[in-house]
C-alpha cells in the first residue's frame, strides 16, 4: 500500500461555522460543497487534540510558518497555542480551531515539495 492519503474527512458539529475558516487561510473550496458538506482539496496533511488523528500543515520555510502565524492571528475563532518556535529540525507552531482540533504548522529542514506540493521528508 503507498504511503499516500488523498483524503481526510474532519467532522464537524457545524459547517457554517468551520468553512469561513479554511476559507479564510486562503484553500480553494469546490464546487462539491453544499449546505451540509464543504470540500477543500489538499495535497497533503495530516495535536492535546490527538483525537485519533493529527493535522498538520507543512512548509517550505520558517519565513513562511511566521506568514502563517500571522494570517491566524485575523481569522475569527482561531487561538492560537504558542508563537512560531525554531527547533533544530525546523520550527513552527500549533493552533486549535473553532471545534477544538488542534493543527501543527511546521517547516523542517530538507523537506522538498513535488509539483502537486507533496511532501517528501529528508
Amino acid at each position: 500500500m503507498p504511503a499516500r492519503i488523498g483524503l481526510v474527512t474532519l467532522a464537524c458539529r457545524d459547517v457554517g461555522r468551520m468553512a469561513p475558516l479554511f476559507r479564510d487561510l486562503g484553500w480553494p473550496e469546490t464546487a462539491a460543497s453544499d449546505e451540509n458538506h464543504r470540500t477543500f482539496p489538499c495535497t497533503n496533511g495530516v495535536a492535546e487534540g490527538f483525537r485519533a488523528f493529527a493535522l498538520a500543515v507543512n512548509l517550505a520555510s520558517f519565513a513562511e510558518c511566521r506568514q502563517v502565524y500571522e494570517t491566524l492571528r485575523h481569522v475569527d475563532g482561531v487561538e492560537l497555542l504558542e508563537e512560531p518556535t525554531g527547533a533544530f529540525w525546523g520550527g513552527g507552531f500549533s493552533w486549535r480551531d473553532p471545534e477544538g482540533n488542534i493543527w501543527d504548522v511546521a517547516w523542517a529542514k530538507g523537506t522538498t515539495f513535488d509539483n502537486r506540493g507533496g511532501v517528501t521528508f529528508p
